[in-house]
């Protein structure tokens, strides 16, 4: 079994959704709990959560309102020692099987990985040698894309199984969608 640490990002403003998504909740569990367990569940060493909250245990963002990269980056300040699955808050659907394949990839070829035209969840593969980059990238704040950040750098993309693992609850709307998809589970 492949070594790796696990990192929520779940410090978004939720502005869209109008609720906190971290709190939403889905049979029984908030979102930040069912993402947690499905990190442990694919034999994460240990997770963390990025949130800008009172918890002393979640880790806060560095540059406020930098988006993914800030709370990628603040993750990584805090314990790069190993390679890195990034997932945020707000993929209910996703399972276990799908983010094992992003993590067979990253070990296989060596790289960060992330599904086809979606750069997270990220696994990342060497999170050392990204701390300098992302800090001169929210230093400069102007180019705060995911996909322009790990584009620039030795990464491959696998194809999800199933699109319906990588809906987004960012909506009201898309909440609900998600509600009636899991009661097909």
């Amino acid at each position: 079994m492949h070594k790796f640490n696990g990192v929520i990002l779940a410090g978004g403003h939720s502005s869209r959704m109008g609720a906190d998504k971290a709190l939403l909740t889905l049979n029984g569990e908030t979102l930040l709990e069912r993402a947690q367990k499905l990190l442990l569940e694919c034999g994460a060493d240990k997770v963390s959560v990025c949130r800008n909250d009172a918890n002393p245990d979640h880790i806060q963002d560095q540059f406020k309102d930098s988006g993914p990269l800030g709370g990628i980056h603040a993750a990584l300040s805090e314990d790069a020692s190993q390679p890195t699955l990034v997932i945020p808050v707000d993929l209910p659907l996703m399972n276990c099987r799908e983010l094992i394949r992003l993590i067979d990839a990253g070990f296989t070829h060596q790289c960060s990985s992330h599904f086809d035209n979606l750069y997270i969840p990220i696994f990342i593969w060497n999170p050392e040698n990204l701390i300098e980059g992302l800090t001169q990238r929210l230093v400069e704040g102007n180019r705060l894309s995911l996909k322009r950040f790990f584009s620039e750098r030795e990464e491959c993309s696998v194809s999800c199984t199933e699109e319906h693992y990588l809906l987004n609850a960012n909506t009201p709307e898309e909440w609900q969608e998600i509600l009636e998809r899991f009661q097909t589970f």
